[in-house]
């Protein structure tokens, strides 16, 4: 509500066109049904008609293995590219109150605050993350290929409460949220009120660590693409081929960071854990070969004739894989 009421305020001033988008998640009987009506009412009265999607995500999660977090966040980010897509397209939903963006930049807009990302940043600390996830939150990233900014990330809650109190704004609150039945809702309902009593600004604190490590983050992944470049050699077609004794004289932040991104190149984008990471060093400072690392998905990582071969599960096995 803060967040759709601050762009209808700039909208003019900055040429903006607002194109609202509710997911019902089907997640809360009765309250979800409650939850999408008013967000239609609400767009309707500002003058900028809202796109619902209806989202059986309990079904969802049980058909592909995920939480019903997991579900709600994917319902959200479908239906957001789908719009973001269309409107690129110039084709909006076809209705005379959804015209295409023609020219104009489609971004999605999203609320995150303060407060997500100082949760953020606990959740991945508590869960083991390395160096990357203290970034947390980005300010933008890019949900295939559609950008995603966050105009709200350094403002904390209280704030956005009392600009919705100010601006007679009645945002309507999921009371799941005041259930410690999440991870994330344990975090915020009691993992950060007890630090608060250390350190009573730790939401703070937490996003000057996010904002510190997403410098260093930054820096390293761009010294890293430098230095995969500088390291790939001819290869097959659908193959990364590097060299395996450069590679190997990388520092582990370097090396690792080439790995992930050369994993990136051919589709594998997530779920490379640190095991897996170390097993590859382990076959990389080696010379004899041919060796091999299973990744997840069926990607393999193999060392043959100096190269380190980044392979894609469609092709042909490789030898003797260390699993």
């Amino acid at each position: 509500m803060c967040l759709f009421h601050v762009l209808q305020r700039l909208a003019g001033r900055m040429e903006l066109r607002i194109y609202p988008v509710h997911v019902n998640h089907r997640l809360r009987p009765e309250d979800a049904e409650r939850d999408q009506a008013y967000a239609e009412k609400i767009a309707a009265e500002a003058g900028w008609p809202c796109r619902s999607f209806v989202v059986d995500c309990p079904r969802m999660a049980e058909e592909l293995g995920m939480t019903s977090e997991e579900a709600g966040r994917k319902a959200r980010y479908d239906a957001f590219v789908q719009v973001a897509e269309e409107l690129r397209d110039g084709a909006g939903d076809g209705s005379p109150d959804c015209p295409g963006a023609g020219d104009g930049r489609v971004v999605i807009a999203v609320a995150q605050n303060a407060n997500d990302q100082a949760e953020t940043i606990l959740h991945r600390i508590l869960r083991g993350t390395g160096t990357d996830g203290l970034a947390g939150i980005a300010y933008q990233r890019y949900e295939r290929g559609t950008p995603v900014i966050r105009p709200l990330l350094d403002v904390p809650r209280k704030e956005i409460e009392e600009y919705c109190r100010e601006q007679n704004l009645h945002p309507v609150t999921d009371h799941t949220n005041e259930q410690p039945i999440y991870t994330r809702n344990r975090i915020r309902l009691e993992i950060l009120p007890q630090l608060e009593t250390v350190n009573g600004g730790i939401v703070e604190s937490l996003n000057r660590l996010g904002r510190i490590a997403a410098a260093d983050k930054a820096f390293l992944w761009e010294e890293a693409d430098r230095r995969f470049a500088g390291l790939l050699l001819p290869g097959e077609e659908g193959e990364i081929a590097l060299d395996r004794e450069a590679l190997a004289q990388q520092p582990d932040a370097m090396r690792h960071r080439i790995i992930l991104r050369a994993f990136q190149q051919i589709g594998l984008a997530s779920d490379i854990t640190e095991e897996r990471l170390r097993a590859a060093d382990e076959i990389i400072g080696k010379k004899q070969a041919p060796k091999t690392v299973e990744f997840p998905a069926g990607y393999r990582l193999t060392v043959a004739q100096g190269k380190v071969i980044f392979i894609k599960p469609t092709q042909k096995t490789p030898p003797t894989a260390l699993k």
